[in-house]
């Protein structure tokens, strides 16, 4: 959904959305990278697309680390120092101003400031050098301009160290609510499951905000469908009367109504048949793994030592979280524990998006106050790759389109949920990309080889914790369900974040 805007003097405003097209050698579909927002008239606005990711070599020159892309709303110059440090060194940045004139009729005039660097080298102190252009370019347009510029030109070189042809800035401005506002009011959707999915028509407008409306602007005024759904497809609907120039307000009840107290609110299975519940403290839904063994690490011939021998582990049912705990329920957990906040990443600290910077120990006072802990190595590859042994959630065969990681993502976190199609056979989400996610275990590199056979909970004795999953720069490699990897429980990481679990309640009789 766009960010609300203030009004001008004709309640008009424009929708602007940025994307970087990679035209690779081996044809990706998926490569590239995207941000929306919104300009008011005569106001001014930036933008930022960056590609590729670069180090200094041996030699005084500089080697590809990965071809991604990055997009962003803003000046580059405000997050290049966060950027540097938990990203990498961009090989090209283009920063684009916009001002729009909007006129009560006639053309849109949109003035456009381009400002293209481009890697030189790295200095004696191995800092970057770039050289820059910078040119201006006025566009005019009736409603809608959707234009495509390059960006980058691939020469020999480049094409070899990056894999690309070309890199193609695309811009797409839209004028929304040109003149009175006489045929347009608003919506405030309030439900009862927060980051719930909120549709207008059937489109995706927005997400359920905790503790206010969401509140969508600009709604063609006439009989409107609004539906709000969960992370598992439970949904409900309603046909609400938007009134020119009014906001109407319409709640929706997407959960049980249950009048006892409980910690968890039961709601059925979820597609896949395995029971959901609703943890009230944290507003998180919880999945049921079912009792049973399952095959635990990678065969001979694959993977890495330390996830050999494979062997079969028999596990106690349990609860895991279905999604990566998000910005809103710490923030939850913050202030009722007096708790600190991660500090903000790059991108900010957005309702619906997995936390960030999350220590060990933080993670594990998170899952105590919401009535869990931190899932055992073994419970997290459960849930991650059910009983079959297969590779990734989904199946054996890798799928970039599935989840959100460096050769498959948009390139930067998005919302916990965002990739339906990273689930599990437990109907668990993002185990695969998003973010690292801490597990309970001490980490010993032969511990495979002397694992009980029966709820193993890691061992003993070690510095180390053990993360699984990867994240949203991760290779493929690194996303596979027996994937471990160490780090220092004090590791406070851009893409460290985590889910809870916990011990199962009693099957009704």
């Amino acid at each position: 959904m766009l960010p609300a805007c203030s009004p001008s003097a004709d309640d008009s405003f424009l929708a602007v959305e940025i994307a970087a097209k990679e035209n690779t050698l081996d044809g990706c579909t998926a490569c590239g990278c995207r941000a929306r927002g919104a300009l008011d008239p005569g106001t001014e606005g930036r933008w930022w697309v960056s590609f590729g990711l670069v180090r200094a070599d041996d030699q005084g020159g500089w080697e590809t680390v990965t071809s991604s892309s990055h997009c962003g709303v803003g000046s580059f110059e405000e997050v290049a120092p966060d950027f540097g440090r938990t990203v990498g060194t961009p090989y090209v940045v283009l920063g684009l101003s916009l001002t729009a004139a909007v006129p009560p009729a006639g053309e849109v005039s949109l003035d456009t400031r381009w400002s293209v660097q481009k890697l030189s080298g790295f200095g004696e102190g191995g800092e970057p050098v770039y050289g820059r252009r910078t040119e201006q370019r006025l566009l005019r347009f009736a409603e809608e301009e959707d234009l495509a510029f390059p960006l980058m030109v691939a020469d020999g070189p480049e094409t070899e160290a990056f894999g690309v042809h070309e890199v193609l800035l695309q811009l797409r401005v839209s004028l929304l609510g040109r003149g009175p506002a006489r045929a347009y009011g608003s919506l405030a959707v309030s439900a009862d499951v927060p980051g719930g999915e909120v549709l207008l028509d059937g489109g995706l407008v927005g997400r359920v905000a905790e503790g206010h409306p969401t509140l969508l602007e600009n709604v063609l005024a006439g009989t409107r469908e609004i539906r709000v759904r969960d992370f598992s497809g439970r949904e409900v609907r309603r046909e609400v009367a938007v009134d020119v120039g009014e906001t109407a307000e319409v709640t929706l009840a997407v959960l049980p109504q249950n009048e006892a107290a409980e910690e968890l609110v039961p709601l059925g299975e979820n597609p896949q048949g395995h029971a959901e519940f609703w943890r009230v403290r944290d507003a998180a839904v919880v999945v049921r793994i079912p009792a049973g063994e399952f095959l635990m690490g990678s065969p001979e011939g694959e993977g890495e030592a330390h996830e050999r021998p494979q062997h079969r582990i028999h596990l106690s049912e349990f609860l895991i979280d279905k999604n990566e705990v998000t910005w809103r329920q710490f923030r939850r957990f913050a202030a009722a524990t007096g708790a600190q906040l991660p500090r903000a990443p790059i991108w900010g600290t957005p309702d619906d998006y997995p936390v960030a910077f999350v220590l060990w120990q933080e993670a594990q006072d998170y899952c105590e106050w919401a009535g869990g802990r931190l899932p055992t190595e073994a419970e997290w590859e459960k849930a991650a790759r059910g009983t079959d042994g297969r590779k990734y959630p989904w199946g054996d065969a890798w799928d970039a389109r599935r989840c959100n990681s460096i050769s498959g993502g948009l390139h930067r976190p998005e919302p916990v949920g965002s990739y339906p199609g990273c689930v599990s056979p437990y109907g668990v989400l993002d185990m695969a990309g998003g973010s690292w996610e801490w597990c309970a275990d001490r980490y010993r590199e032969a511990y495979y080889a002397e694992s009980p056979s029966h709820d193993p909970a890691g061992p003993t004795e070690g510095r180390l914790r053990v993360m699984r999953g990867g994240a949203w720069m991760s290779q493929p490699i690194w996303l596979r369900t027996a994937y471990r990897v160490r780090r220092s429980p004090t590791s406070r990481n851009v893409d460290h974040g985590f889910r809870c679990a916990q011990d199962a309640p009693e099957e009704p009789h």
